[in-house]
C-alpha cells in the first residue's frame, strides 16, 4: 500500500509549485493503482494549509470540490485509535504532529509514504 502525503495534494494544486507535474501524477495513481490510498489526517492537514495561506472558504469548497474526481471515499484510510496513540512516541521524537500521524498509519498497514518529507524517511519507507 502507498500512502500520499500533504505534499502531494498542496502541490497539485498550485501550478507554480516545484512538485506539481509530479504531484498530479501521484494523484493520478489514486485511479489507476488499486494500493494508493490517502489517510483523512492528509485531507484535514491539506485544508488547514489551505485556510492559513489565505484561501477563501469559497476557494476550499471549489478545490475539494475538483480533488473529489481523484480523491474518492474508498480511496481514504482513516486513522486507528492504536496508530494516533503511535504518534504521540513519533512527536517525541521529533516528527510533527500531521507527519507522525500518517507515518505512524504507515508502519501500522506496512505502507509507503508517497513524500518528500526528510523527516519521514528516518521513520517509515517513502517514495517520490
Amino acid at each position: 500500500m502507498r500512502l500520499l502525503d500533504t505534499v502531494v495534494i498542496i502541490g497539485a494544486l498550485n501550478t507554480e509549485n516545484r512538485h506539481h507535474a509530479e504531484s498530479v501524477k501521484r494523484l493520478e495513481e489514486l485511479g489507476e493503482s488499486g494500493e494508493a490510498r490517502v489517510p483523512v489526517t492528509v485531507l484535514l492537514e491539506a485544508d488547514l494549509v489551505m485556510k492559513a495561506r489565505g484561501y477563501t472558504a469559497e476557494e476550499r469548497r471549489l478545490t475539494w470540490r475538483a480533488l473529489q474526481g481523484w480523491i474518492t471515499a474508498g480511496r481514504v484510510i482513516p486513522n486507528t485509535v492504536t496508530s494516533i496513540h503511535n504518534a504521540v512516541a513519533l512527536q517525541e521524537h521529533g516528527l510533527d504532529y500531521f507527519d507522525s500521524l500518517i507515518a505512524s498509519l504507515a508502519l501500522e498497514v506496512g505502507a509507503t509514504v508517497v513524500t518528500t518529507d526528510k523527516a519521514m524517511r528516518d521513520v517509515v519507507d517513502t517514495d517520490w
